[in-house]
């Protein structure tokens, strides 16, 4: 990282001097993991550079350089910042809602383009609203990725007998085209493919630079594990990459959509340095026949779960109340089911032998009528 911050300065005009710097310094430097993570590395060679006196002010002012390197040198166990967020007593919908991020409702004026992309939009991640529907779309802050994205519905799953909805992130953030991502693509002269054209300050879809919102702005470039979501000439431009898998190289929640409690979340980054050759930088080194190209150094996967007494407490007064709940109104409803059929059949019984009845009455008896023979003497019949 160091090396190309130099050839980015030995790049720009009225910097050329830095370029005398690259004679005694190759693009990498084999260091400790541990250095290289989270315990910063001293630099031999910025460490020799920056005793110039001219060159000291170089990395004090200009580049901002820090007295080690690490990926996350310093940042060990630290927060990302202070949030603001939306209680949701007015409005449930607001739940989580970021108000501010470290006193403000956007990012800072020079990381992004446009004001749509420096505007803070959703919550933090971890806690959403209540009685979430399938066509939601859920905007989420990551402090990491200096800027808000978006989540959609995926499936319907289940996580240790809760049912929920998982949210996963669409190729549609890291798409530079559509107008939703406007501004996210800062002004650059670095061309890594063939796809740029040389007015295009676009990297392909599936890239993110970041390097504006870190410290010392390092050559960082953002993506999803083995450059999924990317296309074919990003990945066919580092040899040695896994095959992308769907279900692993992405981010995803899982949440329970009555409550917005997140029951299971994984978030998976790959981190790219930018080899960049330089523009037109040909004395004293000559990179130009050399490739820009992108760097995969780490892969970052965090996860994170309900803790089990959350869990057990939905589990007793959400899924088992409702489970008890549906049981009750099934067997009302089989009751009264049984009632009605029982009052259906007591009635057609009650009509057939009312029917039956008419059908067989008996018919009256003739009339006892006597009749008088002419002897006088009377007859029965």
């Amino acid at each position: 990282m160091i090396y190309q911050k130099f050839v980015e300065a030995a790049s720009t005009v009225g910097m050329r001097a830095a370029a005398t710097t690259l004679l005694s310094q190759t693009a990498f430097l084999e260091v400790e993991v541990g250095e290289f993570l989270f315990e910063g590395y001293k630099d031999p060679f910025l460490d020799k550079v920056c005793e110039i006196p001219f060159m000291n002010f170089v990395c004090d002012s200009i580049l901002d350089l820090p007295d080690r390197i690490g990926m996350f040198y310093e940042v060990n166990n630290t927060a990302d910042g202070v949030y603001e967020v939306h209680d949701g007593v007015d409005n449930p919908k607001d739940l989580g809602k970021v108000e501010k991020w470290n006193g403000k409702n956007s990012v800072d004026h020079s990381w992004w383009s446009s004001d749509n992309a420096r505007l803070i939009r959703g919550t933090e991640g971890m806690l959403f609203p209540p009685f979430l529907k399938k066509s939601d779309r859920l905007y989420v802050f990551i402090a990491q990725l200096c800027r808000s994205i978006w989540l959609e519905f995926q499936k319907e799953v289940e996580y240790e007998g809760v049912p929920a909805y998982r949210f996963i992130l669409p190729p549609a953030v890291f798409d530079p085209k559509i107008p939703e991502n406007d501004g996210y693509c800062n002004p650059t002269d670095k061309k890594f493919f063939e796809s740029q054209n040389e007015t295009d300050d676009c990297f392909p879809e599936g890239l993110l630079e970041i390097s504006k919102c870190l410290r010392s702005q390092p050559p960082i470039m953002i993506s999803l594990p083995n450059f999924n979501f990317a296309p074919e000439e990003v990945r066919q431009s580092v040899k040695g990459l896994n095959s992308t898998d769907p279900e692993r190289d992405i981010i995803l929640v899982d949440i329970e959509p009555r409550l917005g409690a997140v029951l299971r979340a994984h978030r998976r980054f790959q981190v790219n340095i930018e080899m960049w050759k330089g523009k037109d930088l040909v004395f004293p080194v000559n990179l130009n026949k050399t490739r820009s190209s992108l760097i995969p150094v780490l892969i970052i996967h965090e996860d994170a779960t309900i803790d089990r007494e959350t869990l057990n407490t939905i589990k007793s007064e959400l899924i088992q109340t409702e489970w008890w709940a549906h049981s009750i109104a099934t067997a009302l409803a089989g009751a009264g089911l049984a009632l009605i059929a029982i009052a259906a059949i007591y009635a057609l019984l009650k009509s057939k032998l009312l029917r039956r009845g008419k059908s067989d009455s008996v018919s009256p008896l003739p009339a006892y009528e006597p009749r008088v023979s002419s002897s006088g003497k009377g007859s029965y019949t």
